[in-house]
Order: structure tokens, then C-alpha cells, then sequence
């Protein structure tokens, strides 16, 4: 089946979801994508979860992840990043990595967090 995206209009953001397996490149990839819809439906928050995706993640992969994310300050775009706990890089390296290109985003690991930070 592959790695499949789901976006959605929610109260106050854009909410993007991937789900299955894939390779953190078919994620990146679809970061314009995403920039491009926040930008016609008006919203500059963006919630992206990636809580139902599986597949290895390297140390490249999550710089690639995080320097790809720039695209989300060219448009001006707040991201709250979740993802399952065994998911995230205690360092949070790509947040670092896209925080470092000026990406205003945080990396979580349950909705109502993120949720609640975005909406600030």
C-alpha cells in the first residue's frame, strides 16, 4: 500500500497525516505539497502527524527531513510535529536541523500538545 497522506481542514490549522509504510524521503517529498495547500486554504498553521508511519529513519534521513521543512518558512507556516514516542530523536534533530533554517516548529508526541502549541 504504501505511504499514504491525508490532509484536513481543522478549527484553526491544516492537518496532515501520514499513514503506512515508506521511507522518510516519500514524507519530505510532499512538504510542497503541503506549504502549497496551507497557502490556498488560507492557513498558516500546519499540524503534521506522522504517528501512523513506519519504516527506518537514519541520521541523514532526519536532516533531510528537517533542511526540507524550510519550505514551511518561506510560506510562513507554524508546524507542530507529532509523532509515537519511539519516533522521536530524544535530540530532536531535524526540529534543530529546520529551527536553524528558520522553521517556527516544535516536535511532539501526543496531539493535544501540539494541538494546543500550534494554536497559541
Amino acid at each position: 500500500m504504501g505511504l499514504q497522506l491525508q490532509i484536513e481542514e481543522m478549527p484553526g490549522y491544516l492537518a496532515a497525516r501520514f499513514t503506512g509504510v515508506g521511507t522518510p524521503e516519500e514524507v519530505w517529498q510532499k512538504f510542497e505539497l503541503i506549504a502549497e495547500h496551507c497557502k490556498r486554504t488560507n492557513n498558516n498553521k500546519l499540524l503534521l502527524d506522522i504517528t501512523g508511519a513506519y519504516g527506518d529513519v537514519s541520521i541523514a534521513d532526519r536532516y533531510f527531513v528537517g533542511k526540507s521543512g524550510q519550505i514551511f518558512a518561506w510560506y510562513k507556516i507554524k508546524v507542530a510535529s507529532v509523532c509515537r514516542p519511539e519516533q522521536m530523536d530524544p535530540q530532536k534533530f531535524e526540529e534543530m536541523v529546520a529551527r536553524n533554517l528558520g522553521v517556527n516548529v516544535r516536535a511532539f508526541t501526543d496531539a493535544q500538545s501540539a494541538e494546543e502549541w500550534l494554536l497559541k
